[in-house]
């Protein structure tokens, strides 16, 4: 990536593009997906689980959207988010690490900075992290941050006015607030932290679908300028310890370790915050009722973040990768395979939920929730989106109960992990 003249990056990115629309001709529903066009990815979810349990996509993946291969897939310890080459360095069969052919067309995550911000962290990293934060990030843990995270939308909420955009002028503004106070990163970085989060948006989206040119720059920049900003905290924190995040893991874990966790949690964890709450938002502002019912009632917004979780993931897309040959949903899987789970299409199995295509929180859900499965670095993230998104819901109706959207809801483009809300237009 470094290494890489701009002209170099943007022909990658192309090819990678233009190989996605192709084999979106072919009426691959996920290869549909991957070209993240104007096709309705609920409709395309369904197609998914009509080819079957498992199926082998023109994408070179093995794809499903089915519940109950979706939780064996996420479960099984021989699927990782970490592809089994990056442990393994090319070699010409004498040992001697081999340059690509002229032809070859690197992955995007041999080009994009993944592996600086923990995405492409192996199981076993995953659940060691998830015990260092357990008792710093845990659910537990988080009520103290709870009236934070309130102070940071309210104040978010009252610069943004009576008619104001969701997500650019309350959801990222809010969210990146907080995770700034939990790292500890002084107030006077704030708006260059703020900055930082909003160009790291779509790493997750960047995983399977090559970006704009303009947004790779924006993201290898976020995450140059984010390890940069954290480096200097960690600097600070060795010579006079806080009451913070950064200052806890020092003590636990090295230096390198910790800018990296911080890093995803900064860049990927406020926008999964912002995403999640603005798509329950959408969701309930589609159904009048369920708003009013929650404005009425507070107490149920981890019922509706609940059903969010499974109606509109912020991660609908978890690619994995086969470390060593299996067996799924009777299939045999090659070592070095990419499996696929379309966690949305999973959530809407017509085989495990009543009326899935219905958002409904006072249904009381089949299946176990497959959003933020244990294992992968995506988990660590839970208990912060989850406490951002249910804080936002509670203060939103007690704030704004009468909010109504002035124009439509518009998605990122090239976001077929995250769906993002991009906009967002209400009025109180």
């Amino acid at each position: 990536m470094a290494s890489m003249t701009e002209s170099e990056l943007g022909r990658v990115l192309l090819t990678h593009r233009g190989v996605q629309w192709i084999i979106g001709t072919k009426d691959d529903p996920y290869a549909l997906l991957l070209r993240a066009a104007d096709d309705d990815p609920h409709r395309l979810g369904e197609l998914i689980r009509e080819r079957g349990s498992l199926y082998w996509s023109s994408a070179e993946a093995w794809v499903t959207g089915r519940h109950e291969v979706a939780a064996a897939a996420l479960d099984d310890p021989r699927l990782s988010f970490r592809h089994p080459d990056a442990d393994v360095p090319a070699s010409d069969g004498e040992g001697e690490q081999r340059e690509p052919m002229p032809w070859e067309v690197p992955a995007l995550r041999e080009i994009l900075p993944f592996d600086a911000m923990f995405l492409t962290a192996g199981r076993a990293d995953c659940e060691r992290v998830r015990e260092l934060l357990e008792p710093l990030l845990g659910v537990k843990a988080l009520e103290r941050w709870r009236p934070a995270a309130e102070g940071a939308l309210r104040r978010a909420l009252t610069a943004a006015g009576d008619e104001f955009d969701l997500r650019t002028d309350v959801a990222d503004v809010f969210a990146a607030d907080l995770v700034r106070e939990i790292l500890g990163v002084p107030e006077e970085d704030g708006d260059r932290f703020a900055t930082l989060c909003r160009g790291g948006a779509g790493a997750l989206d960047a995983m399977v679908c090559s970006p704009h040119l303009r947004t790779a720059h924006d993201l290898i920049t976020a995450v140059e300028g984010m390890r940069s900003l954290l480096t200097d905290l960690i600097g600070q924190r060795r010579a006079k310890p806080g009451d913070d995040l950064v200052s806890a893991l020092l003590t636990a874990t090295h230096e390198d370790e910790v800018r990296s966790v911080c890093t995803l949690l900064a860049l990927v964890g406020s926008e999964l915050s912002a995403t999640l709450f603005c798509d329950a938002v959408v969701a309930l502002l589609d159904h009048p009722g369920t708003w009013r019912a929650l404005c009425e009632n507070p107490g149920l917004a981890p019922a509706v973040v609940d059903e969010t979780l499974r109606y509109a993931p912020p991660v609908r897309l978890v690619p994995l990768y086969a470390r060593e040959e299996l067996e799924l949903a009777g299939t045999v899987v090659p070592a070095g395979s990419q499996v696929v789970v379309a966690l949305e299409a999973a959530g809407r199995d017509p085989a495990v939920h009543a009326e899935p295509a219905v958002f409904d929180p006072a249904t009381e859900r089949g299946g176990r929730h497959l959003a933020f499965s244990a294992g992968l670095p995506t988990s660590l993230l839970a208990p912060l989106v989850r406490l951002q998104a249910e804080s936002g819901l509670r203060l939103l109706t007690a704030e704004a109960p009468g909010a109504r959207r002035t124009g439509p809801v518009l998605r990122r483009l090239r976001s077929g992990v995250t769906g993002a809300v991009l906009e967002l237009p209400l009025a109180r």
